[in-house]
């Protein structure tokens, strides 16, 4: 009986662990995304006048864009991504680089959100969610990536120099199931950020422009 209750026990500190670590994880994603607005609000106007023309040259060159061309360059980024990502979570201390990504992503994310938004005002709210609908796709695809590449790291720490006995072969199976479905999601991701997003833009690029 005091077996099972000590299972039980470990069982839940290491749910609650692992619930700290992708709580904290999103808070990290969270700041920086504020961040990125901030930096956007902040910007001088040299700046922001740089970002307006840069949006509005996007916009205005939708019917030129090359959609194999684009479909590669997305596929070949994303799925690097996710393959580096993955491949952080066995190296122990990769798990460093991914949270600084992470941080990249979301202070990204905030600073196009508040772009679209300064260049195209009350618009660049719903053309902030069409344009950018693969980017948060792909960050909530990276995040739980990382999450899972940051607790593999810490099993593969403990048991390299806790002696904690781990089923590493089993532990990477999932894992790396893990990364296939991730994979997969990128791709579906790359095929509506290449062929459905800039088509749906074109829809409103002689209201921006």
């Amino acid at each position: 009986m005091k077996k099972n209750r000590l299972v039980h026990y470990k069982n839940k500190g290491r749910k609650i662990t692992k619930r700290k670590i992708f709580i904290g994880i999103l808070i990290l994603c969270i700041i920086s995304f504020i961040i990125g607005i901030l930096y956007m609000l902040f910007l001088n106007k040299d700046g922001k006048h740089i970002v307006v023309d840069t949006l509005k040259n996007y916009f205005g060159s939708l019917d030129k864009l090359s959609y194999k061309h684009e479909l590669f360059i997305n596929l070949k980024n994303n799925i690097f991504l996710a393959v580096i990502m993955w491949f952080f979570g066995i190296s122990l201390f990769g798990v460093i680089f991914e949270l600084l990504y992470l941080i990249v992503k979301s202070f990204t994310l905030g600073f196009s959100i508040c772009s679209l938004i300064y260049t195209f005002k009350l618009k660049g709210i719903y053309i902030g969610l069409i344009y950018l609908i693969p980017s948060i796709i792909n960050l909530c695809i990276y995040i739980v990536l990382g999450f899972f590449a940051f607790n593999f790291s810490i099993y593969l720490f403990k048991y390299l120099f806790k002696n904690k006995d781990y089923n590493l072969r089993l532990l990477l199976k999932k894992y790396l199931k893990l990364l296939l479905v991730s994979v997969i999601l990128l791709i579906i991701s790359s095929l509506i950020d290449t062929f459905l997003i800039p088509n749906i833009l074109k829809l409103f690029t002689k209201t921006l422009i």
